[in-house]
């Protein structure tokens, strides 16, 4: 494995890790708010980090509105990070952060057919059996037991908000590759990305009722989300530099560990807030499997 590679792999597993850490912040905050302010507090805070390292790493200077990057960077954050993070926070709202995030992390399934079609990258027999172990997490997950109220319409429609967001989130990566190929400017790459996403959410994200409003946010809320934020920026930031030095079919499976983090962390830090079973471990440890499977190819 060359030099270049690891670090790719090493910055996506930094991007999984942050990324663990989010959804708990997001739903224990959430308690005292909801799902539209807590999206949107974060993606300003995710918008304005970026901004100051883009302004210190000097990227901000060299914007080109009309470059092939500009566009793939923009498109990302229209897809990904803005209608598949609505679409996630939706799904923890609903269903709880571990099994939204497990879900939402089948998207390197999506991932891997796309860089083959449009990126011309290779599948090899690890990403075959990887793909097929995260299918059957997502089958056991599927299958958890949850409150009445919560499964009616069946695993498909509870579900929902996790599984398009493992859509969205599975183009996301391919465009990203795109712009940083183009560009090889990854900050600024990251600051486009989040900046539309915020557009996005202002705009067309109030048919997913996510309204900006003003209101009285709880302190403890307001600390909570923008934590998220920080978190949220430095894991997109970090999965830019790991596109930089590998493959999206490698490196893209690869920072979705999160959902192992999230589960575990959860037990501890959701007491009495969400309900994570065995039947959840053992969903995220396939999930994961199938990452780690993924990353031998």
């Amino acid at each position: 494995m060359t030099a270049d590679l690891q670090t790719g792999i090493f910055y996506a597993l930094v991007s999984g890790m942050l990324w663990g850490f989010g959804p708990l912040l997001l739903k224990r905050g959430m308690t005292l708010s909801n799902v539209s302010t807590a999206t949107l507090i974060e993606q300003y805070t995710s918008v304005m980090l970026l901004a100051i390292i883009a302004t210190a790493r000097g990227e901000l200077f060299l914007l080109d509105f009309s470059g092939k990057a500009f566009w793939a960077f923009v498109g990302a954050g229209a897809v990904g990070a803005s209608f598949g993070k609505i679409f996630y926070y939706k799904g923890i709202d609903t269903v709880g952060a571990s099994k939204s995030t497990s879900v939402k992390n089948s998207s390197p399934l999506l991932t891997v057919l796309l860089a083959v079609i449009l990126l011309g990258e290779d599948v090899t027999f690890p990403v075959g059996v990887g793909s097929v172990l995260i299918v059957v997490g997502i089958l056991v997950l599927s299958r958890a037991e949850g409150k009445g109220e919560e499964r009616q319409g069946g695993p498909v429609k509870y579900f929902f908000y996790p599984l398009m967001a493992a859509l969205c989130f599975g183009i996301n990566p391919v465009l990203k590759k795109i712009g940083v190929d183009a560009s090889s400017l990854p900050t600024l790459g990251a600051l486009i990305t989040q900046s539309t996403a915020l557009v996005v959410m202002l705009t067309a994200g109030r048919f997913l009722q996510i309204k900006p409003k003003w209101e009285r946010i709880p302190a403890r809320s307001l600390i909570l989300f923008s934590l998220a934020g920080i978190t949220e920026a430095l894991g997109s930031l970090f999965t830019f530099f790991a596109l930089v030095y590998g493959p999206a079919v490698l490196v893209s499976p690869i920072w979705r560990v999160s959902p192992l983090v999230t589960f575990v962390l959860a037990r501890f830090t959701l007491r009495g807030i969400e309900v994570v079973t065995l039947r959840d471990g053992v969903a995220a440890s396939f999930i994961v499997g199938g990452v780690f499977v993924l990353s031998r190819g």
